[in-house]
């Protein structure tokens, strides 16, 4: 079943999250979860802080379809800026041009606890690096000016009490 997507400024997604210890059957279940939850939503990545867990766990869309799991993540490496139209399951209906690396290494484990490095570029690695954000407690609206960020952040606290109206 899926879960719920949490709406920023939601403070889940202001705090950096904590690293995953137990690779049990828990782990898979909310990476089930997640992937459902992002499948609904259209997403091509989504991190745990966005389903409410504030674990350091994220699922990172590949172009086809496919995507990685990645749990404790690490940027090793960051090369070249490239500006990319980027959008958040959590910021829904909100697109503005961000600045990025173009290219990244990252190490993370799997969901068995294997530690893993992999190198991507263009779209692959601006998914990474929004989702590793996401995990250190920050949006993408954090790189827009201040004006934009306040006007998106006025829309996402009025979507936030429609909806909870709408669960009430």
């Amino acid at each position: 079943m899926a879960r719920d997507i949490v709406i920023w400024p939601h403070k889940v997604l202001t705090s950096a999250t904590q690293p995953v210890t137990d690779f049990g059957p828990a782990l898979q279940k909310l990476l089930d979860e997640m992937a459902e939850a992002m499948k609904e939503a259209k997403g091509i990545g989504i991190a745990a802080n966005q389903v409410g867990e504030p674990l350091r766990m994220a699922l990172v869309g590949r172009e086809d379809g496919t995507f990685f799991e990645i749990i404790n993540p690490q940027m090793l490496e960051r090369s070249g800026e490239v500006t990319w139209e980027e959008g958040c399951l959590s910021v829904p209906d909100v697109w503005e041009k961000v600045k990025r690396y173009q290219k990244v290494k990252v190490r993370y484990q799997d969901k068995t606890g294997q530690w893993h490095e992999v190198e991507a570029d263009g779209k692959l690695a601006h998914v990474f690096q929004h989702e590793v954000d996401h995990l250190d407690g920050h949006v993408f609206v954090e790189h827009l000016s201040s004006l934009k960020r306040s006007l998106i952040q006025e829309r996402m606290k009025k979507l936030q009490k429609f909806l909870k109206r709408k669960k009430d």
